[in-house]
């Protein structure tokens, strides 16, 4: 790195530290559940026995790696029967698995919408937003849930797309479904839906958004990292679409398939949110967040509507909520605080996660926490 390089990179760096918004890694420890805010674990699969029988299980069949991408080595039987199961939970032609929801949402964007213009959510993800720039399309952003505002600007002949989350990553809030539907069938626009954070939480089961979308949906993109307790991701769609990206698309040709044991504990995780326990779980964490916001609701808290898992807590300054995160982490809760660039200017906020595994006494006592702070 030449001289010149080397003192802008390190004034990106200092004026990072200055504005409080320097990003640090948190060295994450076996924190009880009662204490643990900051997980996407929503419905705490990550440690549900039989998720981890089958993880072992599979362990000492496969070995510890996969071997190679998916079109050397790496594919193996675990892989293709989670596909399946996939396949059949969503009732879809085909299934393609990836290494992370960027790599999933990234490459089907880049790889699939080679045509028209593209509209999306002004607060869709980071991965939707690099995926949609680097296609070159032209591609025009709408108002956070605005989807009734494309009507005018949609015709039945366009070729066009429109890319939202189902959940939204950091408000919690959901896609308003009824006017999405209607737009598609109106304009025939096609549709990826990125439900990440909604599918396995809510729904008959556990399908969220897409349950009652799945006809207006041509690409449905979600991870394993959520609702799954894992790590992971995946594409749904027509067989067409996912046999192009299969061929065509470069973070899925040119990574190392993931390991074989993990697609096991994946496909156990799906048994489970399918099952009745599965009900049961969605409907002991439906019950959190509802006393949960009840809770902050009675404290006056700027609190962003969502009946989801994350619940937003906005204070605006970036100092003020780095402060109280780590008041929180001294008494022993793992929250999380998200600044700006993630979220727009002056909406800093805490943002807490909610388990199916919480019990009302872990809530209270981190609402009580809460009331020390203010």
């Amino acid at each position: 790195m030449n001289s010149s390089n080397r003192h802008g990179f390190m004034t990106r760096l200092d004026e990072r530290r200055e504005s409080s918004r320097f990003r640090r890694r948190q060295t994450r420890t076996a924190t009880a559940i009662e204490q643990q805010f900051a997980s996407n674990d929503y419905l705490s699969l990550s440690q549900h026995p039989q998720v981890l029988k089958a993880a072992k299980d599979a362990l000492d069949r496969w070995g510890f790696g996969s071997g190679g991408s998916p079109l050397l080595s790496g594919y193996s039987n675990a892989h293709r029967e989670l596909e399946e199961a996939l396949a059949e939970w969503l009732d879809v032609e085909a299934v393609v698995l990836f290494n992370s929801g960027f790599a999933a949402n990234h490459g089907t964007i880049s790889t699939l919408i080679q045509t028209g213009t593209i509209y999306f959510d002004r607060l869709s993800h980071a991965s939707l937003i690099d995926g949609i720039r680097s296609t070159k399309r032209r591609f025009k952003r709408f108002e956070h849930n605005r989807i009734a505002d494309l009507s005018a600007e949609l015709t039945p002949t366009a070729e066009d797309w429109v890319v939202s989350e189902g959940t939204f990553s950091m408000d919690g809030d959901r896609i308003p479904e009824q006017e999405l539907s209607e737009l598609q069938q109106r304009s025939k626009v096609s549709v990826l839906l990125d439900d990440a954070h909604g599918l396995g939480v809510w729904g008959e089961q556990g399908l969220a958004s897409y349950g009652a979308l799945r006809d207006n949906i041509r690409l449905l993109t979600g991870t394993f990292g959520k609702a799954f307790g894992a790590s992971g991701a995946f594409v749904a769609g027509s067989g067409d679409d996912i046999e192009e990206l299969i061929q065509f698309c470069r973070e899925y040709i040119y990574s190392t398939a993931f390991a074989p044991a993990q697609a096991a504990a994946i496909q156990a995780a799906l048994t489970v949110i399918r099952s009745d326990e599965g009900a049961e779980l969605r409907a002991r964490l439906a019950h959190n967040i509802d006393n949960f916001k009840g809770q902050l609701q009675q404290r006056q808290l700027n609190l962003i509507a969502s009946d989801s898992p994350i619940q937003s807590w906005v204070v605006g300054d970036d100092q003020q909520v780095m402060l109280l995160k780590q008041q929180l982490q001294q008494a022993g809760f793992a929250v999380s605080a998200v600044r700006p660039p993630t979220v727009p200017e002056g909406s800093a906020r805490i943002r807490f996660s909610l388990q199916a595994q919480h019990q009302p006494q872990h809530i209270a006592a981190l609402c009580q926490q809460l009331d020390k702070l203010s």
